[in-house]
């Protein structure tokens, strides 16, 4: 889980947003901002972006370790890779 993961979404650049986690912190940047969230040890995360709070998410890491979803009750999955 720890580490940098890119999003399989695109901004309107066609830079993909780019995920990194440390400890039980996290942080998804794009376009030159930044929306800091937490991971907590069973997955539960939540963030902070343009001043909007969302949570209530649930991480799930694929089987080899190389894809990551995140579930959010409110709307679509974010779905990132390793580089």
């Amino acid at each position: 889980m720890q580490g940098t993961w890119y999003s399989q979404v695109r901004d309107p650049n066609g830079k993909p947003l780019v995920m990194t986690v440390t400890g039980g912190s996290l942080t998804v940047g794009y376009q030159g901002k930044s929306c800091p969230g937490t991971i907590s040890a069973n997955m539960a995360v939540s963030m902070t972006c343009q001043g909007e709070t969302i949570s209530g998410g649930t991480a799930v890491v694929s089987g080899d370790g190389q894809s990551l979803t995140i579930n959010w009750p409110q709307g679509n999955p974010d779905r990132y890779v390793r580089p």
